[in-house]
C-alpha cells in the first residue's frame, strides 16, 4: 500500500515539469528466530521508504527515492536474520531518467551490478530494449571507479536467452565473471540450463532444471555442477515442492547435503502477512543450517 502526493508547486523545479508525484510505503516486522540452536531473540523491524517521480512536457520522466531502516529482521527466503540496521538507507540516493525507451539510473553509492546484484558496479546505469533484444550497462565515472558489467537479454514466444558478465563479480578482488542462461516453456512446464563462469571456482557451474505446475502445486529439480575440476552435473541438486491457493503459500525443498528448507506464509488481508520459516541440517562440509522463525509483516 503507498500514499500518494501530487503537488504542482513544491516539486516544480522548471516550467517544463508538469507535476511531480510523492509515494510513501513501507513495511514492519514483528518476528522470533532461533540460529543453529541459539535461542530465541525477538526482533521488530521498521522500513519506511518515500518515492519521488515527475515528467516533463518533452516526454523525458524523472524517478528518486530515498528510505529509512530501523531493526532486524527475519529473511525467509534465505533462512537467516538480517543485520541490524539504523537510518537513511541509502547515504547518496539513486536519481533515475527515462526517455524515448532509454533510462538512465545515477548514484553515487553504486548501480546494482548486472551479473551479481548483490554488489555495485561503477554509478551509471543504462539499459533499454530494441525489439526482443533488451540491454544494459553499468560503468563508473568518478575518479578510480574502474567497475563496470553488461546484460544482454533476448525472448522470442517462449523462449528466453540471456548472458550477463562483469569484472567485478565479488566485489573484494574485482574477478572478472559471466553468465549466459536459457529457458524455455511449454504449457505447465518450464526447463532452464545456464553456465555460470564466477571467476573463482576452477570451471564454470553448469544448472539444468525442470518445474511444472500441477493444480496448485509446483514442482521442482534443479541439477547442478559444484564448479570443481571433477565435479560434474547432478554433484548439487535441489528438489522442492510449492503450493499456492487463496492467501496460502507453502514450500518444501530439500537439496544434497539433506538440508530440509520449510517456508509458508497465510496472507490476513489488509496489508497483513503472517509467516513461518525452518531449515534443518548439515552441510557435508559440516556447517549448521539449523534455523527457524516465525513472524509478521505488516505493509503500509
Amino acid at each position: 500500500m503507498k500514499k500518494v502526493l501530487l503537488t504542482t508547486t513544491a516539486l516544480v523545479m522548471t516550467a517544463g515539469v508538469a507535476a511531480a508525484e510523492i509515494s510513501f510505503s513501507g513495511t514492519s516486522q514483528v518476528s522470533v528466530s532461533d540460529t543453529n540452536g541459539a535461542g530465541n531473540e525477538v526482533n521488530t523491524h521498521t522500513d519506511l521508504n518515500i518515492a519521488i517521480s515527475g515528467a516533463a512536457e518533452n516526454g523525458m520522466t524523472f524517478t528518486t527515492s530515498i528510505g529509512y531502516d530501523a531493526g532486524r529482521q527475519v529473511d525467509a527466503g534465505d533462512f537467516e536474520l538480517d543485520a541490524l540496521e539504523g537510518g537513511m538507507s541509502a547515504a547518496e540516493p539513486s536519481v533515475g531518467i527515462a526517455y524515448n525507451g532509454v533510462s538512465i539510473t545515477v548514484d553515487g553509492a553504486g548501480v546494482d551490478d548486472l551479473y551479481n546484484d548483490d554488489v555495485t558496479s561503477g554509478d551509471v546505469a543504462v539499459s533499454g530494449s530494441v525489439g526482443g533484444l533488451g540491454i544494459g550497462l553499468t560503468t563508473g565515472l568518478s575518479n578510480g571507479d574502474n567497475n563496470s558489467s553488461m546484460k544482454l537479454s533476448y525472448s522470442m514466444g517462449d523462449l528466453a536467452v540471456s548472458y550477463a558478465s562483469t569484472n567485478n563479480s565479488d566485489a573484494l578482488a574485482g574477478a572478472d565473471a559471466s553468465l549466459i542462461s536459457v529457458s524455455y516453456t511449454m504449457g505447465d512446464m518450464t526447463v532452464t540450463a545456464s553456465s555460470d563462469d564466477d571467476g573463482v571456482t576452477a570451471d564454470p557451474v553448469t544448472k539444468v532444471g525442470v518445474s511444472t505446475k500441477l493444480s496448485a502445486l509446483t514442482v521442482g529439480l534443479t541439477m547442478a555442477s559444484n564448479g570443481t575440476s571433477d565435479s560434474s552435473i547432478g554433484d548439487d541438486y535441489n528438489i522442492s515442492v510449492g503450493y499456492s491457493a487463496g492467501g496460502m503459500s507453502a514450500s518444501l525443498a530439500v537439496d544434497e547435503d539433506s538440508v530440509t528448507e520449510l517456508s509458508a506464509s497465510y496472507d490476513l488481508g489488509g496489508g497483513v502477512n503472517a509467516f513461518i520459516a525452518a531449515r534443518s541440517g548439515t552441510t557435508e562440509a559440516g556447517a549448521n543450517k539449523d534455523f527457524s522463525a516465525f513472524g509478521i509483516n505488516f505493509a503500509f
